[in-house]
């Protein structure tokens, strides 16, 4: 056995902190996501700065409407709205509709200039809390 045999089978610490399941997130690809099935009963808001927040679909209620300058999609919750506005948003809707959206992703400008315009693409997503 020789030096080259031990280094190939060790990984290098730049591989295993890419490979490493917190920098790794499959789900990222996408502005959202099918649930695996009915049960799930949040939907999580992932903005682009990185905050998470995550609202109950019972009640919900939700308008789509495809605009010239894109698609803009409402949701209303029991306590708050919130406008999810860019193009593809169809898919959403339809997802939101069966119950199988488990999140939607808010992309940056960078991704959507780089972006072929027939993806789905979340431009931008804006939360406005009702008052009790």
């Amino acid at each position: 056995m020789t030096d080259n045999d031990v280094a190939r089978r060790w990984p290098s610490h730049r591989e295993k902190v890419l490979k490493h399941p917190a920098v790794q997130d499959p789900e990222e690809a996408n502005p959202f996501e099918d649930a695996r099935s009915r049960d799930n009963v949040n939907l999580e808001i992932r903005l682009s700065d990185g905050k998470r927040k995550f609202f109950s679909l019972v009640g919900l209620e939700a308008e789509f409407d495809s605009g010239d300058d894109g698609d803009t999609l409402m949701l209303h919750f029991v306590r708050a709205e919130v406008v999810v506005t860019g193009r593809g948003l169809l898919t959403l809707y339809e997802k939101l509709l069966d119950q199988r959206a488990r999140f939607i992703k808010q992309g940056t400008e960078a991704e959507g200039e780089l972006l072929d315009p027939n993806v789905s693409y979340v431009e931008q997503i804006e939360i406005h809390r009702k008052e009790d």
